[in-house]
């Protein structure tokens, strides 16, 4: 199994490169023991680098998980047992990171006002968007949406990374998550410890993504649009400006 720098630790998760060593190749694929790429997964897209060692260097194109991480590459490829250095794409990974962390922001500011649930998400470096149910809100209220999580993130709020079972986190009343009840039921139940993501005493959230550690890197969200995707479920769109 690939360690990934990333669950751990914030410390983890700015790791621009590494050095780890090559356990299986096949073509366009290069599997290693320990990564700080992310891999496509809860609506985030993956990252996007390169791998170098002596002799060789290829483009990281896409990172999928499959039982292991497996890096989709174009050019070269090392040998097994070769040590590689990885060089991520930071503005691709620093630009998901805020992103990811603002969609959890956005989410647990609807569920506390509006009682929806986030029942989709797609992550992107220049805009992204979520899904809600159910939800029909007017132009004024998600202004109002909008206002208080640009107070929460101008609170620089921290952002933790811990491990906890499961039965401490679904159906907690006293626990308010941006994880919807249909996502809990897509969890398989021999799952019982999760990696969260928290966010002050806003949120508490089952997640493997990446995240900045404080709410301040993320700037500030803009709403762009809203969209209504019928059976009471609306899609709100936004971008981040500094």
């Amino acid at each position: 199994m690939t360690l990934q720098y990333h669950m751990d630790s914030h410390e983890g998760t700015y790791k621009r490169s590494f050095e780890s060593k090559v356990t299986a190749v096949f073509p366009g694929i290069v599997e290693l023991e320990e990564t700080a790429f992310y891999h496509l997964g809860g609506g985030q897209p993956s990252d996007h680098g390169k791998l170098t060692w002596e002799g060789g260097e290829n483009f990281v194109h896409d990172v999928r998980k499959k039982n292991r991480i497996r890096h989709m590459v174009e050019g070269d490829l090392p040998e097994e047992g070769k040590t590689v250095r990885g060089e991520l794409d930071w503005e691709r990974r620093y630009s998901h990171m805020r992103m990811h962390t603002s969609q959890h922001v956005v989410s647990a500011v609807v569920s506390e006002i509006h009682e929806a649930d986030t029942v989709g998400n797609q992550i992107g470096m220049e805009k992204s968007r979520i899904d809600f149910q159910p939800l029909r809100l007017s132009l004024n209220e998600i202004d109002d949406i909008m206002d208080q999580v640009n107070e929460y993130i101008a609170k620089d709020l921290p952002v933790d990374i811990s491990v906890a079972n499961r039965s401490d986190l679904e159906g907690n009343p006293e626990i308010r998550s941006s994880m919807s009840s249909g996502l809990w039921k897509m969890l398989p139940q021999s799952v019982k410890k999760l990696r969260v993501i928290s966010i002050g005493d806003i949120d508490v959230c089952p997640c493997a993504g990446t995240h900045v550690k404080s709410l301040k890197e993320i700037g500030k969200v803009e709403f762009l649009k809203k969209d209504n995707k019928g059976a009471g479920k609306q899609r709100i769109a936004y971008k981040l400006i500094q």
